[in-house]
């Protein structure tokens, strides 16, 4: 795979892999923390109504059918498949305000968990099929200018929220959990420090989203590994599952630094 494509084929190959291995990971990144239980899962499951001693028992089921989903699509994506995951990656997000224990900040956060299903849908062509078509196996439609275009948009728009939505972590919920992080590798952490780390990304994701640029776009995709890196570090091997599960904040920026590429050779095709 090369960061550089050329042609709108090339990219059109690539953009496809790298979206299925991004949606890939994130459900089996999930789906595995619903195998093993997660308490932090029960005030979503509460603000549904739903007693503890039942969550208990929904959580290995969810988590098996999500990594079910991702080994569909690994084989054979439909767009039926894409549409769930989209659906359910969206819908979990938006749990997170809804439960009342965490803010908006954490759905905003996790719009790398839920537009790259989108992404992948549009790059399919999802939404000129017909109804039996979204059950079925297909051939992609050949990428336009006009849909890098969308891609483009969306790319963007992912990268500047997941951004905006951790930096109001550090910015305004003034989460402990973050000190605790970059304490761990060597940084004289406190409040103060992450009030700076969170206006630097809410900044950062404007910038993004306004002026995407391939300097802060690789920019981007560095601190994104860094920070996603931090609950490993921090919190034990077990955190891999949360890394995997973040794949969307390293696979979109990936994904524009090639789009970026492509839409400039066709620029210079084109003079």
């Amino acid at each position: 795979m090369t960061l550089r494509p050329t042609t709108l084929d090339q990219l059109h190959f690539q953009l496809h892999w790298l979206l299925r291995i991004c949606v890939a990971c994130c459900f089996l990144g999930h789906g595995a923390w619903g195998i093993i239980t997660k308490e932090g899962w029960l005030p979503l499951f509460r603000s549904q109504s739903i007693p503890d001693e039942i969550s208990w028992k929904l959580m290995p089921i969810i988590g098996a059918f999500d990594i079910l989903m991702a080994i569909l699509v690994l084989i054979t994506p439909r767009r039926i498949i894409l549409m769930w995951m989209f659906i359910w990656a969206l819908w979990t997000a938006i749990l997170r305000p809804i439960s009342g224990t965490q803010g908006t900040w954490e759905f905003w956060e996790r719009a790398g968990n839920w537009l790259p299903p989108l992404m992948m849908l549009m790059l399919g062509g999802a939404f000129a099929m017909k109804a039996k078509d979204w059950f079925a196996s297909y051939p992609e439609p050949a990428l336009t200018a006009d849909k890098l275009g969308v891609l483009h948009f969306l790319g963007r728009l992912t990268i500047a929220l997941l951004l905006i939505g951790h930096g109001g972590f550090g910015a305004f919920v003034e989460k402990q959990i973050l000190i605790d992080h970059y304490a761990a590798v060597g940084f004289p952490a406190d409040v103060a420090f992450i009030n700076i780390i969170g206006w630097f990304q809410i900044i950062l994701g404007v910038v993004v989203f306004a002026f995407p640029i391939l300097p802060v776009i690789w920019f981007v995709l560095v601190w994104k590994v860094f920070n996603e890196s931090l609950p490993v570090v921090a919190g034990g091997l077990l955190n891999i599952l949360a890394f995997i599960e973040r794949c969307g904040d390293y696979a979109i920026p990936v994904a524009m630094i090639m789009i970026i590429h492509t839409q400039k050779a066709l620029k210079n095709k084109a003079a």
